[in-house]
């Protein structure tokens, strides 16, 4: 048998962008051939469904000195309202998977690795499928209090991975998050959307420096995903 141990890179666009680095869940498992590139694995086990959907192996790699096999799987998921990201990643973690990945065996340097910040217990499972789409844009009073945290750890998370930083400092001036319409006039937005558009531009004239320099902060301050998922009750 061989063993593998895979990543999951998992994405929510928007507000992250794709092919940009995700949010890693891992695990480990057996093969009684050695992987390829490109090829499927599924387990009913794994997905909680019986259609093989599968997850395709990427950067196989035979690692010599602890005799196994490393690889990645990736998925960019749309349509999830911020709101439910925690719980969506918490359905995947009762799969069977863990949060974090299997390149923390290979790091060296433990004082560059972001300590947890802990969280208070979390009760967001009940939270309504038709109504936390609208919290993004809603007044902080109609919304909550826990939707806050939830959107300081993804902003925090995508600072963190430096996968849209513009966006989440916009979420963090505005206190939600709206997908902005194409060439569309100022007149013709929103309050919330103008708002949320003066942040991006914000960011985005910020030096290079000021911009990693917020980032840095960010995480210092706010939480991750993973926190908030390690929370829920």
């Amino acid at each position: 048998m061989y063993p593998v141990y895979l990543d999951f890179v998992l994405r929510y666009v928007p507000p992250m962008a794709d092919h940009y680095h995700g949010i890693r869940l891992t695990r480990t498992f057996e093969l009684p051939f050695p992987p390829t590139e490109k090829m499927l694995v599924f387990s009913k086990e794994w997905e909680g469904q019986a259609d093989p959907m599968g997850y395709v192996l990427k950067e196989v790699t035979w690692d010599i000195d602890r005799g196994c096999f490393l690889a990645e799987t990736e998925l960019s998921s749309s349509g999830v309202p911020i709101a439910l990201i925690p719980l969506d990643i918490r359905r995947i973690v009762d799969f069977g998977w863990q949060l974090g990945s299997f390149k923390h065996r290979y790091e060296t340097d433990r004082r560059r690795v972001r300590k947890r910040k802990k969280v208070p217990r979390l009760r967001i499972s009940d939270w309504d499928d038709d109504e936390v789409t609208a919290w993004e844009t809603a007044p902080k009073t109609s919304r909550p209090k826990e939707f806050a945290l939830v959107l300081q750890a993804l902003a925090s998370t995508m600072a963190e991975l430096h996968n849209n930083s513009r966006v989440a400092y916009a979420m963090l001036k505005t206190g939600g998050y709206v997908a902005l319409p194409r060439q569309t006039a100022l007149d013709q937005l929103t309050a919330f959307q103008r708002k949320f558009a003066a942040a991006l531009d914000t960011f985005d004239s910020m030096t290079s420096d000021q911009q990693w320099h917020w980032c840095a902060s960010v995480q210092r301050r706010y939480p991750r995903l993973v926190d908030v998922v390690e929370a829920i009750r």
